[in-house]
C-alpha cells in the first residue's frame, strides 16, 4: 500500500493536480473538452497547470498565489453540457481519495464541490439570459 500525504504541501498539490489532469486527458467525456480549450502537449498545458498549482494552493492553504477570474474563464468556454461538472467531479475525488488520508481527501472534495457549485450555477443562469 502506498502511504498517503496526511498534510497539504506545495508539492503535494502539484502531484494531485497533475495526476487529475493526466486522467483528464485521458478521459472520452472531459479531454475533448480540455483539449479545445487549451490544446494538447506538455508545452501547451504547462501554463494551465500552473495556474492550477497557484489556484489550489491559494484554496487550501490560503497562500495567495492565484491572480486570475476562474468564474470568468469558464464563462468564456464555449457551451458544454454542465453534467460535466459532476464527471470533473468523479475524477478529481479518485485522485484526493488516491493521494491523501481520509480526512484531508474531505477537505478537497468539500472545496471542489462547492467550486463546481458555484461555477455551474453560474455558467447556467449568466448563459440562459
Amino acid at each position: 500500500m502506498i502511504d498517503k500525504f496526511d498534510q497539504i504541501t506545495e508539492e503535494n498539490i502539484k502531484t494531485l493536480v497533475d495526476q487529475f489532469y493526466n486522467k483528464v486527458q485521458k478521459d472520452k467525456e472531459l479531454g475533448p473538452i480540455f483539449e479545445g480549450a487549451i490544446g494538447s502537449g506538455a508545452k501547451t498545458w504547462e501554463p494551465h497547470l500552473n495556474k492550477m498549482y497557484a489556484f489550489w494552493s491559494s484554496i487550501m492553504l490560503t497562500s495567495g498565489r492565484y491572480q486570475g477570474n476562474p468564474m470568468q474563464k469558464h464563462l468564456d468556454l464555449p457551451s458544454f453540457d454542465l453534467a460535466l461538472f459532476n464527471r470533473w467531479l468523479e475524477l478529481f475525488f479518485e485522485v484526493a481519495d488516491e493521494l491523501y488520508v481520509e480526512e484531508i481527501s474531505l477537505q478537497y472534495k468539500q472545496r471542489s464541490s462547492a467550486i463546481a457549485k458555484r461555477l455551474s450555477f453560474a455558467i447556467n443562469t449568466l448563459s440562459s439570459k
